[in-house]
């Protein structure tokens, strides 16, 4: 019981420190593409969902 408790925690744990680690790679492709558009954090709200602005996407 023990082990499986240790065993859901330290899955848990990485996959938070995953998720935050994609986040850091999105925030790094960002950076050095800034042809991409600004980076946004979870929960936008976009219409467009291949480009940043909330024009329509020429490249569809």
């Amino acid at each position: 019981m023990l082990l499986q408790m240790l065993t859901a925690v330290v899955v848990l744990m990485l996959t938070m420190a995953g998720w935050l680690g994609v986040q850091q790679l999105y925030r790094n492709f960002e950076k050095n593409n800034p042809e991409c558009g600004p980076f946004r954090e979870d929960g936008g709200n976009s219409a467009c969902k291949c480009c940043a602005s909330r024009h329509i996407c020429q490249a569809q």
